[in-house]
């Protein structure tokens, strides 16, 4: 899939913009706080239903606005689509085609990959942003893991408010909601682990390519407060020894959950780590260590993404040459040269050197181009 042209009205500071961009290779120019960003912000959007940036749709909103308006037109081997997403009165609204849609209508459509000098979280940050990762990783090609996160998400609200009320003296049984939490919260899991199992092998790869070094690299996943060897021998993930690990879990926190007013056990609270060479990076590593192995993270999910859907991702990169040596520069170069469509940003000149490019400078509000698509 890639994305054809983008068109905004009241999105951040855009009052009304139009972007058109070439057929692979696009660079975005232009200064600090000029918009770049929230051009890629957009087709983040179109791409999963919300921004990678900002959790509150209000906050897109351009100052003194009431609404925005979103509009991608995308192609796939002739095929056009075109995808919306408004916002106003505190209602977000999605069209494919002219025709209303959910955010889980978007998977399998125009999948984006992205990346920013931010992304260093990702390693030596919290676990919040590592289960985030996850979560839009594996939702972007699978309806079934979004459905089964999103069964576990509200099993949880109920089950905490449930819980709430035992703290406060009420008599409550979690049990009916126990059940379902187990039930979805096995399945989100065995996912994720069996994702990370298939990154691994790619991570190590790429981190060998950019940091110009071989090391051993991992992505381990950490359930936090219920038992570790649930692994099925050479199948995958075991749904049923993850649930009843979930269930004995939670039967041991039970008192505590009660106590404090919150589950405390289950996917909402897990982690996953880096290791190399079998030290974990949040910890040990050094920055340019960190920022590799982010770099090498997201181009395995990009190419995930492909060989899980068929067809690539958009790939997003936001100023993160800025941040690399010559040396790790073009090394990703090397790596971003395989994927389809890419959309990076500079505030200086672009990265890609004489690599034919399609250059949208990004001024006052406007935009011009040059280049070759």
């Amino acid at each position: 899939m890639r994305i054809r042209a983008l068109n905004l009205a009241n999105f951040r500071n855009f009052s009304r913009l139009t972007v058109e961009f070439g057929e692979r290779r696009n660079v975005i120019l232009g200064a600090n706080a000029a918009g770049k960003t929230s051009i890629l912000e957009a087709l983040h959007l179109l791409g999963v239903g919300r921004s990678h940036r900002e959790r509150c749709d209000a906050n897109l909103v351009r100052f003194g606005e009431d609404y925005y308006r979103v509009e991608g037109v995308f192609d796939h081997i002739g095929v056009r689509t075109t995808i919306e997403v408004t916002y106003a009165a505190d209602a977000k609204r999605i069209r494919v085609n002219g025709k209303d849609a959910r955010a889980s209508d978007l998977i399998g459509l125009a999948a984006v990959v992205v990346t920013s000098p931010e992304d260093i979280d990702l390693v030596k940050g919290g676990p919040r942003g590592r289960r985030r990762f996850l979560d839009i990783a594996i939702s972007q090609s699978s309806r079934d893991y979004l459905a089964s996160l999103q069964h576990y998400l509200r099993a949880l609200t109920q089950r905490n408010a449930l819980l709430r009320q035992a703290r406060d003296g009420d008599r409550t049984d979690t049990a009916v909601w126990d059940a379902a939490l187990v039930e979805a919260g096995a399945r989100v899991v065995a996912a994720r682990m069996a994702f990370l199992e298939f990154l691994s092998p790619r991570v190590e790869a790429h981190f060998g390519v950019i940091s110009g070094r071989a090391a051993a690299t991992s992505l381990v996943y950490e359930p936090r407060g219920y038992g570790v060897d649930v692994a099925g021998a050479g199948a995958g993930p075991d749904v049923d020894g993850l649930a009843a690990a979930l269930l004995a879990g939670l039967e041991r926190s039970r008192e505590n959950e009660r106590a404090r007013g919150f589950t405390l056990v289950g996917p909402h609270v897990d982690d996953f780590r880096f290791l190399a060479d079998g030290y974990d990076l949040r910890q040990f590593g050094s920055e340019g260590e960190q920022r590799t192995a982010v770099l090498a993270l997201r181009c395995a999910e990009a190419g995930a993404i492909e060989e899980k859907l068929g067809k690539a991702p958009i790939v997003l990169l936001d100023d993160v040459f800025a941040e690399l040596d010559d040396a790790r520069a073009g090394a990703l170069i090397s790596l971003i040269s395989g994927f389809d469509q890419i959309v990076l940003t500079s505030s200086r000149r672009s990265p890609l050197g004489d690599e034919k490019v399609h250059r949208i400078h990004v001024e006052d509000g406007g935009v011009t181009y040059d280049g070759e698509a």
